[in-house]
Formats: C-alpha cells, structure tokens, sequence
C-alpha cells in the first residue's frame, strides 16, 4: 500500500513539474519567450527542473530551438529519421555541436548558467537528502517524476512526430501537460494555449495575461 500511494504521489507531482517546470517556464519562456516571468517563479521552476533531470537546461533549450529550425529533418538533434527510433524513445540521443546563435542569450541569465554547470550536483543532493528523510518521499519525489519525464519527452518526439511537423495526440498530455497538442504548437510557437483543454497554457495565460498581451501587441 505504501508503495502505491508513493507511486500515486509521484504521478500527481509530476504534474506540477510538467506543468510550471517543463511546459510554462523551460518551454513556453525559456524556448521561445512568449511572456516573462518573475524571478521567483523562474528560481522555483529551474528547482523543478533540476528534479525532471533536463540536463543542462541551457542545452534542453538551444537543442529544442534547433528542432523547430530543422523539424524532422537533417539537423534536426532528436529526429528519428536522423537519430533512430530507440534513441529518441529512451532520450539517449546527443547533439554534439550546437551553434551558439541558439544558446547565446542563455549565458546572460545566471540562474540558468548555475544550472547549466551543476545540474548533476542539484540532482544528486536532492536526490540523497530526499532518501535520507524516506525511501517512499525519495520514490515520490525524485524517482517517479524522473522516470515519467523520460517517458514523456520520448513519446513527444516520436508519437508527437509521427507526422512530419508534430502531431495531436491528446494521451500525451497524461506525460507532457498540455504539449499533447504538438502539430498546433509547431503550427505557431507563439501560441500560448495550444487547444482548450491544454492545462499549462491555461494556467500561463492565467498567471502571465499582461506580459502575453504585451509580447502580442508588440
């Protein structure tokens, strides 16, 4: 029963992260700037992250900004039919050059820099203290939203790809927030709420109305 209510607690904490880490701050700012956010909730999100185990985000970033330059095709740092299937399924895939034009305005913000030189640090200090205070909080807290994480950013980029320019798999949302939605997003990538049931773009417009409105206007 424990084990199931840890494993219950993850799922439901993987949301949160998937929805202010991953899709409103890593995606919808940080990738293609479609509002700003307040340094609080920029310092929060980046610990989410930390847990979700992006890596780099400064990599997550300019490799995911290559992909909408190169969709699907040659340069493209997680196509399948350039990568291969299992690579981009298990998110073992590589980039081993990335242009600096899409990395550029990263190094000017610090707490994306921090994380950029110690995720691995984060990773394993909340990783051991989580432990320390349980095995079931250790299990909920890191281990479930890591392992959920990868199996969402590696169904995106293939059953989200299924079609060449992304694809609308509503199921997806279930690992990805609201990002299920992926032929609308690469259809416009200034699109904040990509359909009405997308939750993160929901919440964003919620929280960011007139930051959107003035990157809209502008």
């Amino acid at each position: 029963m424990d084990i199931f209510i840890s494993f219950l607690i993850g799922f439901v904490w993987y949301q949160v992260l998937s929805v202010f880490g991953a899709s409103i701050l890593l995606h919808k700012h940080y990738c293609h700037n479609q509002f700003k956010v307040p340094v609080w909730f920029e310092s929060i999100g980046l610990f989410m992250l930390m847990i979700l185990c992006v890596r780099s985000p400064i990599g997550w970033i300019a490799s995911h900004r290559m992909h909408h330059t190169n969709s699907d095709g040659p340069g493209d740092p997680h196509a399948v039919s350039q990568v291969g299937f299992f690579k981009v399924l298990t998110t073992t895939w590589d980039v081993k050059n990335i242009p600096i034009k899409y990395a550029k305005d990263l190094f000017k913000n610090p707490r994306l820099v921090f994380c950029h030189r110690h995720w691995l640090k984060i990773l394993i200090v909340i990783s051991i203290l989580s432990f320390l205070i349980s095995p079931y909080f250790f299990l909920s807290f890191v281990a479930i939203p890591f392992i959920l994480a990868k199996i969402g950013f590696g169904l995106l980029n293939t059953v989200g790809h299924k079609t060449p320019g992304g694809a609308n798999v509503p199921w997806l949302n279930f690992f990805v927030a609201g990002e299920g939605w992926h032929r609308n997003h690469h259809d416009n990538f200034r699109r904040v709420r990509l359909h009405k049931w997308d939750i993160s773009g929901y919440i964003a417009e919620k929280l960011f109305n007139n930051e959107i409105q003035t990157k809209q206007s502008s």
